[in-house]
């Protein structure tokens, strides 16, 4: 009995190829960094980004709300939104296949859900470390007083970000927590082998 691969099969087939290439990745680096210069264009055009005399640095200030709120929008929305339509896909991907699917293609339907799940997960705390900044802003236009600290304390939700990211990324990405508990086992093992090597040399 031949089997036929179904067109969605050699599509995902090709893509699982084109994943493999090494100048892909060369070629992403370039590519970011465009699209990276493209999205902040408008703060040029706008004239929105200015130099802070009190912070000796050029930033979109608060008084420039078009300019900052541009920031988070590509920062966290774009991002948010693309996830959201990927995990919507994935979801209703899943629950569109039969349940007599082999075990392997299942296991790896989980684990792609997974993994968006964790994305979903960044970007939640990213919100989180966020909403000092968002709160500050909504405080200047309703009171209209900027407060002395406001770019300090923007600044500091993605630093605060990075540290617990770095952290929640061992935990939750299973190889790496694999690696860091493998390492901790093998020093650990390795002591009491020197202790106990220690402890008959001081016998003899």
């Amino acid at each position: 009995m031949s089997y036929s691969k179904k067109p969605s099969d050699l599509a995902i087939h090709n893509l699982e190829k084109w994943f493999q290439f090494y100048w892909l990745y060369v070629s992403a680096i370039p590519v970011q960094l465009v699209g990276a210069f493209i999205v902040l264009c408008p703060l040029l055009i706008w004239h929105d980004i200015i130099y802070l005399p009190n912070e000796y640095y050029c930033f979109a200030p608060f008084t420039k709300v078009r300019g900052f709120l541009w920031l988070p929008l590509i920062a966290y929305g774009s991002p948010l939104l693309l996830l959201s339509l990927i995990y919507l896909r994935i979801t209703i991907f899943i629950r569109q296949q039969p349940n007599n699917q082999t075990l392997i293609v299942n296991q790896r339907q989980q684990r792609d859900l997974a993994a968006i799940q964790r994305i979903f997960i960044n970007v939640a705390l990213l919100v989180v470390c966020g909403t000092p900044c968002v709160t500050l802003l909504l405080m200047y236009l309703i009171t209209g007083i900027e407060h002395p600290l406001s770019y300090r304390i923007t600044w500091a939700g993605p630093e605060v970000s990075m540290a617990i990211l770095s952290v929640q990324m061992i935990f939750m990405t299973p190889q790496l927590k694999n690696i860091i508990i493998r390492r901790r086992q093998n020093r650990v093992t390795t002591l009491d082998i020197t202790i106990q090597m220690r402890a008959i040399a001081t016998n003899q």
